[in-house]
């Protein structure tokens, strides 16, 4: 295509120089060889246009394709979280509302207490989407619905399901030292009949409780997200 435009430019250079010819003539041929660059450029420009857009498009369509699997993986991992602060909620709530009675039947069978808290840590997949956002080629998903989604689901849920799981954290850890507080050799089951302890276990319980609507809803767009890009390629 330069090559053309080179070849086009001489033309008019050649064209002003041309002694055989009239000036009425020599305008006519200038201002045909203009408009075949100008027509030639337009040309290149839309091709170019025309290329970088499909090549934007078909990285946004492998983009989709491998965030689909990311979600997956985020649906697995927040369902486990999600049963997890439902297993903790029961024993929690089962410790709150213990008794010397209780735990005197409890020992007397030889079983043991357990604290109640369970390890939490739900790693999402966002290195993909983290990846194509810096790249700036969020805005080539053309799909509004979907790429609000996406950005609602990374810059929104995924952070609140971080923040919950911080707050967890704090409250367990501080569940977990007034039951290692005591005496060296107190026996740790009186640490939860403690009026700071059954404070603390009720402050969980509702954590606990509360939080399931979190992962509810996470999973619940990561699955809708899922939908539209198969809806999408169908």
């Amino acid at each position: 295509m330069q090559d053309e435009i080179i070849k086009h430019t001489k033309n008019i250079y050649s064209e002003m120089n041309n002694k055989k010819h009239s000036f009425k003539e020599k305008v006519k041929e200038i201002l045909t060889e203009i408009l075949i660059i100008v027509f030639a450029v337009t040309l290149s420009i839309w091709l170019h246009s025309w290329s970088e857009e499909r090549h934007q498009q078909k990285d946004a369509q492998t983009f989709l394709i491998g965030l689909k699997e990311d979600l997956q993986n985020d649906i697995s991992k927040l369902e486990v979280t999600k049963k997890t602060f439902h297993k903790t909620q029961q024993q929690i709530f089962f410790n709150l509302h213990l008794t010397q009675k209780k735990i005197d039947s409890i020992k007397a069978n030889h079983q043991q207490i357990n604290s109640g808290t369970n390890f939490i840590n739900t790693v999402v997949n966002n290195g993909r989407y983290e990846g194509f956002k810096s790249s700036g080629k969020i805005n080539t998903i053309e799909n509004q619905n979907i790429r609000n989604k996406i950005l609602s689901y990374y810059q929104q849920t995924i952070p609140q399901i971080a923040i919950v799981e911080d707050e967890y954290e704090k409250l367990t850890s501080r569940y977990i030292d007034l039951l290692i507080d005591g005496k060296e050799d107190e026996d740790i089951n009186k640490a939860i009949l403690k009026e700071k302890t059954k404070i603390i276990l009720s402050g969980i319980d509702n954590f606990t409780k509360a939080t399931q609507k979190d992962y509810e809803d996470a999973i619940k767009q990561a699955r809708e997200i899922i939908k539209e890009i198969d809806d999408k390629n169908k």
